[in-house]
């Protein structure tokens, strides 16, 4: 069966929260492509990732599969990504009974805000969810609730289809209740904002300029709201600009009393520009 051509394929990097997803895969190695792509643009965008297997098996596969690429690997450490399977996110779920599933999703965007991130992106293994619920239309159906939901919480999702389960025209029906198609391929994210916990706050790499540091400063005010101060590990940041910083320093002048946004090994190129243009506050402190 062939992928449906009618639905346009998303570009990652501008995802909004809230955007329902599908993907449709006949490999396991264009499902890891698929996932990869899906996991990096979260993780760029400072936000928590949820993997949800059919299975234990798959949930190991899936683990193999992004513990080669470095920030899923600190992602993984930390609690940022999470690989689960169906059964332990949504417990003992009957045939055409959502409730289990739409407490889930509410229980894991809350914990995601307790946990200081901004948003929630979650990519599940749909397997085959037709013979799960009975039919395809009680897929659709679910399909349709799950938009409801996402659009309400804020969740960005992917529903990752296996061509192989698929019968007739079951793809294009599925398709038609998505926004648009995740690929399996993406441009590498010019940064990625991973959570740390000790010290608290986050890890950049990479490059922030006026293209990701919304992202960024969405970040730390997540992390913000969780503890007022925050830690930027900033020892692979390869390159800031002057706006960034101008609005790191509008963060930090907002901070509590309390508050303290640390910059932990700054390159020379920040420390140079700090210096210049004199947008250093009291409460941002600059550690070697």
């Amino acid at each position: 069966m062939a992928i449906p051509p009618e639905l346009a394929t998303a570009n990652l990097a501008d995802v909004a929260p809230g955007t329902h997803l599908c993907a449709f895969y006949d490999s396991d190695e264009q499902l890891a492509r698929i996932a990869s792509a899906f996991v990096a643009r979260g993780l760029a965008a400072g936000d928590r990732l949820l993997y949800v297997a059919t299975d234990d098996d798959a949930a190991t596969s899936m683990l193999s599969s992004l513990l080669g690429e470095h920030p899923s690997c600190h992602a993984l450490s930390n609690g940022q990504l999470q690989i689960q399977a169906f059964g332990d996110v949504y417990g003992d779920v009957h045939t055409g009974d959502f409730a289990p599933i739409e407490a889930g999703f509410r229980a894991a965007a809350e914990q995601t805000r307790k946990s200081g991130f901004p948003g929630l992106r979650v990519a599940a293994e749909m397997g085959d969810f037709a013979r799960f619920l009975g039919s395809c239309e009680e897929v659709l159906r679910w399909e349709q609730r799950s938009t409801a939901i996402q659009r309400e919480l804020g969740v960005s999702s992917v529903c990752q289809y296996d061509l192989r389960y698929l019968e007739g025209d079951d793809a294009a029906r599925v398709a038609a209740e998505h926004a648009a198609l995740s690929p399996d391929r993406d441009d590498p994210p010019m940064a990625t904002f991973l959570a740390v916990g000790e010290p608290w706050g986050l890890k950049v790499a990479g490059e922030v300029d006026i293209a990701n540091r919304d992202a960024l400063i969405r970040a730390i005010r997540s992390r913000a709201g969780v503890s007022p101060r925050v830690h930027l590990d900033l020892t692979e940041l390869t390159f800031t600009d002057v706006g960034t910083l101008s609005r790191l320093h509008s963060l930090a002048a907002a901070l509590p009393h309390d508050g303290h946004l640390v910059l932990r090994r700054p390159p020379d190129l920040l420390r140079r520009i700090l210096a210049i243009t004199g947008l250093w506050h009291q409460r941002m402190v600059v550690e070697p």
